[in-house]
């Protein structure tokens, strides 16, 4: 059997490719807490409980309008009664179908406004958390070149694992001297608020959110009954 010959060449590019993977500046973030400690995120996220909170309000204010009307139609049809003559029974008929066609025309625009509402609101979520993660991504590019590093990893992604209905860490260690996570905060917060606190901020958010979900649930509780 005859060996190939490994040319001197060829010993050079090996040596070459060894060298230039050697040389490659690594470097991690964790872009999920980047988000969390970002205070504008907070105003936005406080700007998108206020316009949920309104939209609710105007929901429940056309149900409770759809619920008395179909009370009214109720009311009507509770009024028929073999005792009465043919032109009351016909009075009431149309009476009853007139309400009939008024809540079948509220409950279509009913449908089209919460519809019109769900995309609008939809659409100012993504368009403000895109806003976000470009001020994100330019503060990660900033501390990325001053720190002259060819590669960033996202040490906070995560994926599913098929079979198992799981995350699980994509990097499933980073060693904490490559964590560059806390010079882009710090670069995002430099214009933040005088005495901008993130662990009060984040308090106060988990509160607001638990308020919102009581609120919530004690307008759906009266409709469940």
């Amino acid at each position: 059997m005859k060996f190939p010959i490994i040319t001197t060449a060829a010993l050079s590019l090996c040596a070459i490719a060894t060298s230039v993977q050697a040389e490659i500046k690594v470097a991690s973030v964790n872009v999920v807490e980047t988000y969390t400690m970002f205070y504008k995120r907070f105003n936005t996220e406080e700007e998108l409980q206020k316009q949920a909170a309104t939209i609710r309000d105007e929901l429940k204010e056309r149900q409770d309008k759809l619920q008395n009307l179909q009370e009214e139609a109720k009311a009507i049809a509770a009024q028929n009664d073999p005792s009465l003559s043919e032109a009351k029974v016909s009075k009431l008929r149309e009476e009853y179908n007139r309400k009939v066609n008024q809540l079948q025309a509220m409950n279509n625009e009913f449908q089209d406004f919460a519809k019109r509402r769900e995309v609008a609101f939809n659409t100012f979520r993504e368009n403000q958390m895109r806003l976000l993660f470009q001020d994100i991504q330019k503060a990660l590019k900033e501390v990325s070149e001053k720190g002259n590093y060819d590669l960033v990893i996202n040490s906070g992604a995560v994926s599913p694992q098929s079979g198992f209905n799981a995350l699980t860490e994509v990097f499933p260690y980073v060693k904490s001297s490559l964590d560059i996570t806390p010079e882009v905060i710090k670069i995002l917060n430099a214009d933040a608020p005088e005495g901008f606190n993130p662990e009060a901020e984040l308090k106060k958010a988990a509160e607001a959110a638990q308020q919102a979900a009581q609120q919530a649930a004690g307008q759906a509780s009266p409709a469940a009954n």
